[in-house]
């Protein structure tokens, strides 16, 4: 299984990189999909107290950078979960401005039906891919199993506490015992 992630990965990672660093290069052409998405993002931009600098661009080139980061990190095996939820995210936002295909006709419709579908399976594969454990434990896992062992070792501890406390019992109660004879002998 090991060699069939190493392949999967990098092909899997392959568009996502291409599509990240494009983006990143030129956010105009994502604009360009749904311009007054873009508009309404870029006046809200304005209105908050966000530095004058930060626009829709430097947004969608920070989203394409991130998608790049993301998909490197992913096709290298480096936080190969986290990599994939990153690219999930980044990916998932560009379905906002997809364009309505009731309103396509012909080849355009065709076209934009298979893009659709390609990038639902481009998805799916990351949706496995969070959940890929890669034959290690989940997170949840490895906590409810650290949790299971402090338990364990703290009744232990306890039991051997318990014995401890019953010897030194034994102990004093024949210290007292001894020290309540020497006093009666020497008493009578």
């Amino acid at each position: 299984m090991a060699l069939v992630r190493r392949i999967a990965r990098p092909l899997l990672a392959a568009p996502f990189i291409f599509e990240g660093v494009r983006t990143a290069l030129r956010p105009e052409r994502e604009i360009d999909v749904c311009p007054q998405a873009f508009e309404a993002v870029d006046s809200a931009l304005a209105k908050t107290s966000a530095p004058g600098f930060v626009d829709v661009r430097a947004v969608i080139r920070a989203s394409g950078a991130v998608a790049a980061g993301a998909g490197i990190m992913y096709a290298t095996n480096r936080r190969p979960r986290a990599a994939a939820a990153a690219l999930l995210v980044t990916t998932s936002v560009g379905w906002a401005g997809r364009r309505r295909i009731w309103e396509l006709r012909g080849q355009e419709r065709v076209q934009e039906i298979q893009s659709i579908l390609r990038d639902a399976g481009l998805l799916g594969g990351m949706l496995l891919a969070v959940v890929d454990h890669d034959g290690r434990p989940s997170l949840g896992y490895q906590v409810n199993q650290f949790v299971e062992r402090s338990q364990k070792k703290a009744q232990r501890k306890q039991r051997e506490l318990e014995k401890k406390t019953q010897k030194l019992g034994k102990k004093t109660r024949s210290s007292v015992d001894s020290a309540q004879q020497k006093l009666a002998a020497q008493r009578g």
